[in-house]
Formats: structure tokens, C-alpha cells, sequence
């Protein structure tokens, strides 16, 4: 009894199977040709209703014409125009994600090139300070050397940590930006002392200093390398 039972459940199987295969076979051919039959049972009724064979859909004839072709051996569950939907959304997405990374590439180039500016110019604040501290410490060492008081007070270096009876007169000290203060600090050295920055040399007087000094400004020195070194 099990034996037969058995028997009957597989050659069920089997011939759904092959039912199921003819079915799959018949759709294959319909969508090949493309043709809805006379015979067709959705044909007669549409007939019926006013459809003229080869015409399109709709009251005045202006909808399709032909089936909406379909794949026969789809596996999934969606219906009809879904899958379309779902690639249309996923070029969407990519389109989308094409602009993310176009535009972070972008920014990562702009933060890349203002990063870079931003080094150049802590570069020079950088040069800038540091030769107006040696400028300031060649000042108070040719000013002693010549017995000179400086011309402003912040043509030497600033005072040292004050003690406590000092802390008032810290207080007052002032200096001008070193962008102003390093062109007043050029010429006080090169006119009173015949000393050029930028030659990082003291010449003997003026006509020395206008025979062998390229000139009062860095651009004239531009090939030239500044020493501040000991005189």
C-alpha cells in the first residue's frame, strides 16, 4: 500500500511537471508571434467591445497595439512593470551616487589646494617673524656697539619676563604688526648702521653699500641667501 501510494504521488509530480513545461511552451510561442488568436477568449470579448484587430486600445484607438511582452520564465513575484521600476530607481541611485563621489572628489581637491595655501602662508607669517626677531637682534647689538639708544623702543627685541615690580611697565610695551614693523627695521638698519637684511652684510657707508648691495628690497636678493650671521 505505501509502495503504491508513492507511486501515484510521483507520476503526479511528473505529469505537472510536464504540464507545467507544455503550458511554458505554448506562452513561448504566443510571445514570439506576438498575435493574439481570433479565438482567444480576451480577443473575442475585446472584439465586443468595439476592438479592431491591428488597431490600438483606448476609445479612439490611441493606446498600444501590441501585447505588453513579458518574460515567461520570470521568477519573481512582482508584478508587471516592476522590475523596470526597480532599475530605473537603481541607474537613480547610481546617478546619485556618481554626483556624491564627483562632488566630494571636488571638495576633497578644493580643502587639498586651500590646505596647501594655508601652509604657504604659515610659512611666511613664519619667515616674516622669525627675520624680524633677527633684525630687532642686530639692531640692539649695533646700537650698543655705537652707543645708540634704538629709535623705537621696539627696534630691539622685547624685554625678558619681567619680575614683580616690573609687571607695570611690561604692561605699556607695544610693537607694531611685524608686516609694518619689518620695513622700518630695513631701514633704520641700512641707513644708520649701512647694515642690508637681506645681504645679511654691514657695509662701510653708503656708496659701499650702493656698489655691492643688490638693493633695499628682498626681490632684489632673490638669488641671494640672507646670513645673520655674526658681523
Amino acid at each position: 500500500a505505501v509502495v503504491s501510494t508513492q507511486s501515484t504521488g510521483s507520476a503526479n509530480r511528473s505529469e505537472a511537471k510536464d504540464k507545467k513545461l507544455r503550458a511554458s511552451e505554448t506562452l513561448r510561442k504566443g510571445l514570439e508571434t506576438n498575435v493574439i488568436s481570433e479565438d482567444n477568449p480576451g480577443f473575442k470579448m475585446m472584439k465586443m467591445m468595439g476592438y479592431k484587430d491591428g488597431g490600438g486600445l483606448g476609445k479612439e484607438g490611441e493606446g498600444r497595439s501590441e501585447p505588453t511582452t513579458i518574460d515567461p520564465f520570470k521568477s519573481g513575484k512582482t508584478g508587471l512593470g516592476q522590475e523596470t521600476k526597480l532599475k530605473e530607481e537603481c541607474r537613480k541611485r547610481l546617478k546619485l551616487e556618481n554626483a556624491r563621489k564627483e562632488a566630494f572628489k571636488r571638495n576633497e581637491a578644493q580643502m587639498l589646494a586651500e590646505f596647501r595655501r594655508s601652509k604657504v602662508t604659515e610659512a611666511g607669517d613664519r619667515f616674516l617673524a622669525r627675520t624680524v626677531r633677527k633684525c630687532q637682534g642686530m639692531c640692539r647689538q649695533m646700537d650698543e656697539r655705537c652707543g645708540f639708544t634704538p629709535g623705537e623702543p621696539w627696534f630691539w627685541p622685547p624685554p625678558d619676563q619681567p619680575g614683580e615690580e616690573d609687571e607695570e611697565e611690561e604692561e605699556e610695551w607695544w610693537q607694531p604688526d611685524d608686516t609694518t614693523l619689518l620695513p622700518s627695521l630695513n631701514n633704520y638698519l641700512r641707513y644708520t648702521h649701512y647694515y642690508c637684511v637681506w645681504c645679511g652684510t654691514k657695509y662701510t657707508d653708503t656708496e659701499d653699500m650702493a656698489s655691492h648691495c643688490p638693493g633695499p628690497e628682498q626681490e632684489n636678493h632673490e638669488e641671494e641667501e640672507t646670513d645673520f650671521g655674526d658681523l
